[in-house]
């Protein structure tokens, strides 16, 4: 996501609320693992990024 489109997002919604940030309860679930860190996903998905 171009920065301008990141800033202006934040600009109109504000920071996520510690509530925001937490990962549900329920993603376990769904997921059938622990969920993982975006830094765990993108070590392993480097490729993609490049």
């Amino acid at each position: 996501m171009p920065e301008a489109v990141v800033e202006t997002t934040v600009a109109i919604l504000g920071d996520p609320a510690p509530a925001e940030r937490r990962v549900s309860p329920g993603a376990e679930r769904v997921l059938g693992r622990a969920p993982r860190t975006f830094a765990a996903r993108a070590r392993s998905h480097v490729a993609a990024f490049r």
